[in-house]
């Protein structure tokens, strides 16, 4: 038996699938009330002929990793665990729930994976745990974080968690990590990459000049199956397709979703006034705000991050950026019903 962590999530969901789709039996942790609606349209749409069949398999259980006894009840009888539960947020108000979930939920987890003798667990981080690199270098495996003011409290939860994960595979769990680049796929537009898209679906005007890492969350989830079930220990992998500006991303996103794309450049100087105007908003309203100072300032950097240890390890070949927007685009535009009636762009 196979244990999957935010399988709600959009990688989650991905590696389900994937998982799934290899035959293998599966355990997925969900919390009470989520709805697996979007997870069970997503393995129809990816298969319509046995998508309801493959779904219907998943042996799904209600938890929290902060519950220690829901943990014990979901890892019972499991060989391997993929973690990919976590909180995502870069608002300074949610720094308690970053570090109560990410670090103290993922130390949970390795330690009933130590007591109860997994075989493997696979954990998927983020490049956000990676730390920064100098300026316009190539982020690698090699980088060492270095603590900074200019770390979100995500990137510090982030890395928080891989820590307890290196410190149980010092203990004698077998371990794997992933950090993906930013994922693109069909997913809940509340916390996933799909924000994005949406964005663009709802007429948004501005662009940033800012460049980073993108990935397929179906290599996502290949790559992390084949980690696990290969002769891979104690290692960690960044998992990315394409280094390409927000504003490539954002013009896929319109092409297939038949919008437009974003024509005003939103500068450093317009960032930050949006991200101010919008903390003022928030505070008016009692809203959460739609865009934050980590948001604002991290759309305009420039990040490099190299695949090359994980195209060695495993030969496997990205899909393109551009095939991540399309089917992410596809989806929505069959499935509207996923995307927040409520949802307003930012800027």
């Amino acid at each position: 038996m196979i244990l999957v962590t935010g399988g709600t999530g959009l990688v989650g969901s991905h590696l389900l699938f994937e998982l799934a789709s290899e035959g293998r039996p599966l355990r997925a942790l969900r919390r009470q009330g989520s709805n697996i609606s979007l997870v069970r349209q997503l393995f129809l749409w990816y298969d319509p002929v046995r998508g309801q069949e493959l779904f219907d398999a998943i042996e799904w259980v209600e938890g929290d990793l902060t519950d220690l006894f829901s943990l014990q009840e979901a890892i019972s009888g499991v060989s391997q665990v993929y973690h990919c539960a976590a909180v995502v947020s870069f608002l300074p108000q949610d720094r308690e729930v970053l570090l109560r979930n990410n670090v103290d939920g993922t130390a949970n987890l390795v330690n009933l994976a130590l007591s109860d003798n997994i075989e493997k667990f696979c954990h998927c981080s983020s490049v956000a745990s990676l730390g920064v690199a100098p300026r316009g270098e190539m982020v690698d495996e090699s980088l060492v974080w270095k603590t900074s003011g200019d770390h979100s409290w995500y990137a510090i939860s982030k890395y928080g968690a891989e820590r307890e994960v290196w410190r149980a595979s010092e203990e004698g769990l077998p371990v794997v990590i992933v950090n993906p680049s930013v994922v693109i796929g069909p997913g809940d537009p509340a916390r996933s990459s799909a924000q994005l898209y949406q964005s663009v679906k709802n007429g948004m005007k501005f662009y940033t000049s800012g460049v980073t890492g993108f990935v397929d969350a179906r290599d996502v989830a290949r790559c992390m199956r084949l980690l696990t079930e290969g002769d891979f220990l104690n290692e960690r992998y960044i998992v990315n397709s394409e280094n390409l500006p927000y504003k490539d991303l954002f013009t896929y996103f319109a092409l297939y979703s038949g919008s437009r794309p974003p024509k005003y450049r939103a500068g450093r100087f317009l960032s930050e006034m949006a991200w101010r105007l919008e903390k003022t908003r928030s505070f008016i309203t009692g809203q959460k705000p739609l865009l934050s100072k980590e948001t604002a300032r991290n759309a305009n950097l420039k990040r490099y991050f190299s695949n090359k240890k994980i195209c060695q390890a495993l030969g496997i070949r990205f899909r393109p950026v551009e095939e991540a927007a399309k089917n992410t685009s596809r989806f929505f535009n069959k499935y509207p019903i996923f995307l927040s009636p409520d949802f307003r762009v930012p800027l």
